[in-house]
Parts: structure tokens; C-alpha cells; sequence
């Protein structure tokens, strides 16, 4: 039980991120991409050397990363993030709130509006009342029947080792690639990591130590998960771009493959990550809209009560429920492709923020930090000037 508590915040993240970014993101980037497994470790690796160094800063200064932001970047900054913000809860919170209800039709005889009401209120009402030390159990008790019901049935569908790296259908131009890559493991949604280590009083060397440790874990889980998401994804003969009938091809799938039991344990594996993060980006995203907006007043101590953070909260509740009539594979590429817009941010002030004097050791940069976090940022401008080019041209 101990150790379950060291890694927990890392899950949370792992939580958030995975049913955001792997889940639907994932099985469709498999349908169009193919089984390309590398691609989701690599977008697991380059988000934990990004998560690692917002804890390193948090640990470095006793601040969270959007401290640095402000501080460096002045008001005009500050507009512009919420300008962002508003945007991307708006996308992420349309894009979980669909797939939620779209998984829970599979078992509840109700309509996508009725239940994206409710499950909007739910998540809305947990994330007002509950505790922070309920909402880490709830959430460790549905990224674990999400694990094991998605890794564990997609071994069955491996084709063959060598289809696990066949990159005959791999178009580097393809807006999956960038979906999926900053997709993986959250996008915003890391940031908020620093919060919850304010949540469990982690701090120092040892706090940086642990944080390692549950982070390492935690994007191994990540990366796993988005490769079975991938396998499942490559095997769909077509993909609809109706939410609910998206789940029940996967069913089926699993169904004539491995039997029925498989089909409905992913059903059910499905919900989990879908609910989950949905859970994890109602209650995290919040601390970053009512940190900016109180980030003077110093004797602020519990964000979670603060007047912002609930004003926020009632934002994405309300606001995702203007997004049930689009189109399900277009608000899951819209969400992707606005969250991933974060990375290059993150990367960015990662590596000017740790090179202020009062960063000291063990907490500054080293070499290899330097090259990933550049690498990071070089890669999504890049690959954004390309797909722009391609889409104009």
C-alpha cells in the first residue's frame, strides 16, 4: 500500500493523460498509422523528461511552473494563457465528455445528451465535495481495471513482432502523428503534476527522488498503454466517427478474436480510462486558472476552495456540454492537436527558467535534459511549419 501511495501522483497524471491522449487518440492513430509501437515510447519518454523537469523546478524554487511563467513573461503572457486555457478545456473537456458517455451507452439504455449531463454533474459534484485523498483512491481504482483490461487484451491481437514496427503506412505529414506524439501522457494536463505534489507535501531532494520513481512508472504504464491502443486501432477494418459505434468495433473485434468475455471486459476497461480522465482534468485543471488569478495573494493556502478554481470547474462542466453535436473524430483530432501546442511551451521555458542563479544543485539542468528538451521543442515547431505548408499549399 505504501509503495501504491509513492507512485500515486505520478498516476494521476498517468490517468489523466492516457484516457486524453492514448485512448481514442491511440486506436485511431493505429487505424491510420498502423502498429507503429515506437511512436507512443517515444512520446512517453519525452514527456517524462518534461514532467520531471516541472518537478525539478517546483522542488528547486517551492513553486509550481506557472509561477516561472508570470514571473518571466509578464502580464501579456498571462492574457494570452487564458486565451489558451479556456480554449483547450473547452476541446479536452468536449473530447472526454463525449467519449464518456459514448462508453457508457454500451450499458446504460440512455441518450449521449442525457448521459453527458450527468456524467458532467457527477464529475463536477466529486470534484466540489470529495477530499483529495478520495479522489486519488477513486482514481486508482479506475486506472487499474484500465490497464489490465486494454494491455492485457491486446496481446492477443498482435499480428506478428515484425507488424510492431512496419512503417508502410507511416506519413510523417499525417496530423495523427502529432496527435498521438504530444498526445500521450497528457498535454496541459502535466503541468498540473506540481499541484498534486503540493497535495501529498513532497518537496526537497527527496522529494525530487521519489517524484523519479513514480514518473518512471508511471510513463512506462502510459507508453504500454498507448502501444496496446495502437495494435487494437490497426486491426479495425474502418473507423466510425460515431463515439459509441467506435467502442462497439473494438467489442467485436475482441469478441471474434478472443471471445466475448474480452469484448465486454474492454468495454468496461474502456469506460475507466475515459472516466478517469475526464475526473483527473475537472479537478487538476482548475488549480491552474485560480493559481494565476491569486498568485499575489500569499495567504491563498488550499486552491482547491478557492473561489476561481470552483468558478473554472463550473467553466468546463457547463461549457463541455456544448460540444455533444459534433462530429466524434473531429472534436478527438481537435483536443490533440490544441493540447499538443503546450509541449513546445513546456520544453521552451524548461530550458530558460533552469538557467536562472538560484536553480542549484542537484536540481539544474544537465547535458542530456538540454538535448531532450530542445529536441522537444525543435521537433513540434518543425513538424507545425510542415503541416501548415502542406495544408495551404
Amino acid at each position: 500500500m505504501r509503495n501504491l501511495t509513492i507512485i500515486l501522483p505520478g498516476l494521476l497524471v498517468a490517468a489523466t493523460g492516457v484516457g486524453a491522449g492514448d485512448l481514442i487518440t491511440g486506436a485511431l492513430a493505429g487505424n491510420n498509422l498502423g502498429p507503429l509501437i515506437i511512436l507512443p515510447l517515444i512520446g512517453a519518454f519525452l514527456k517524462y523528461i518534461l514532467t520531471e523537469g516541472i518537478a525539478r523546478y517546483q522542488f528547486a524554487t517551492g513553486k509550481p511552473l506557472i509561477h516561472g511563467w508570470m514571473k518571466e513573461l509578464g502580464a501579456p503572457f498571462k492574457y494570452v494563457f487564458y486565451f489558451y486555457l479556456f480554449i483547450w478545456a473547452y476541446t479536452v473537456g468536449g473530447a472526454l465528455l463525449n467519449a464518456t458517455s459514448s462508453a457508457a451507452m454500451l450499458f446504460v439504455p440512455l441518450s449521449k445528451t442525457a448521459l453527458s449531463f450527468f456524467f458532467s454533474g457527477l464529475a463536477f459534484c466529486l470534484v466540489w465535495s470529495a477530499r483529495f485523498e478520495i479522489f486519488e483512491k477513486l482514481m486508482a481504482v479506475l486506472i487499474g481495471v484500465m490497464f489490465i483490461a486494454v494491455i492485457g487484451t491486446s496481446f492477443f491481437l498482435i499480428e506478428s513482432p515484425a507488424a510492431l514496427m512496419n512503417f508502410s503506412r507511416f506519413q510523417f505529414s499525417s496530423p495523427w502523428f502529432l496527435g498521438l506524439i504530444g498526445g500521450v501522457g497528457g498535454t496541459l494536463t502535466i503541468v498540473c503534476y506540481g499541484y498534486w505534489l503540493i497535495e501529498n507535501q513532497r518537496s526537497g531532494e527527496e522529494g525530487l527522488r521519489v517524484s523519479r520513481l513514480d514518473l518512471k512508472v508511471s510513463y512506462l504504464l502510459t507508453g504500454l498503454f498507448s502501444c496496446a491502443m495502437m495494435v487494437i486501432g490497426s486491426r479495425l477494418p474502418e473507423v466510425s466517427k460515431s463515439g459509441d459505434v467506435f467502442i462497439e468495433q473494438i467489442a467485436s473485434l475482441f469478441a471474434s478474436q478472443i471471445g466475448p468475455f474480452a469484448a465486454q471486459f474492454f468495454k468496461v476497461g474502456f469506460f475507466c480510462g475515459v472516466f478517469s480522465s475526464l475526473l483527473g482534468v475537472w479537478q487538476s485543471v482548475p488549480y491552474l486558472f485560480a493559481d494565476i488569478r491569486l498568485i499575489d495573494d500569499h495567504g491563498q493556502q488550499d486552491l482547491k476552495t478557492s473561489k476561481p478554481y470552483r468558478q473554472f470547474l463550473a467553466f468546463i462542466s457547463l461549457a463541455s456540454l456544448t460540444t455533444i453535436g459534433l462530429k466524434f473524430q473531429s472534436i478527438q483530432l481537435l483536443y490533440a492537436v490544441t493540447g499538443a501546442l503546450a509541449i513546445p511551451l513546456c520544453a521552451l521555458s524548461l530550458i530558460f527558467l533552469f538557467r536562472k542563479k538560484e536553480i542549484v544543485e542537484p536540481f539544474r539542468n544537465k547535458v542530456f535534459h538540454k538535448i531532450t528538451l530542445w529536441s522537444s521543442f525543435l521537433f513540434f515547431i518543425a513538424y507545425g511549419i510542415n503541416v501548415v505548408i502542406k495544408k495551404f499549399s
